[in-house]
């Protein structure tokens, strides 16, 4: 009886934190979304402007390069990645300092999926 509540507990649990997951994806997909991220990254697939967000969190796994990313995120600018260029502040929308670390704990989390 024990070993089945203990088996139970830890299943619900593991469903927990599978969905607690997958609404955290959610969330930063729509705020990916809401920042027009997406306009110029794709998940999967580099495009002529943008490096993909699979190919940043390669690049960039287990690098102590977060900052930085935040910064870019926060910027923009040229020069991070070849020759595409991520527009500035004013030609996109405004990204608070906390938005912009979630989306990069988000993107480099993708390394790891």
């Amino acid at each position: 009886m024990k070993t089945t509540v203990l088996f139970l507990t830890l299943g619900g649990l593991l469903l927990g934190a599978a969905s607690a997951a997958a609404d955290m994806h959610a969330d930063m997909q729509q705020l990916a979304e809401e920042k027009q991220c997406l306009s110029c990254h794709a998940r999967d697939d580099d495009t002529p402007r943008a490096p993909s967000f699979n190919s940043i969190a390669a690049k960039y796994a287990g690098s102590e390069m977060h900052d930085y990313l935040v910064e870019v995120v926060l910027s923009g600018g040229e020069d991070h990645w070849g020759s595409a260029t991520m527009p500035e502040p004013g030609e996109r929308p405004e990204v608070s300092e906390a938005e912009a670390k979630q989306l990069v704990d988000w993107i480099l989390g993708k390394a790891k999926e």
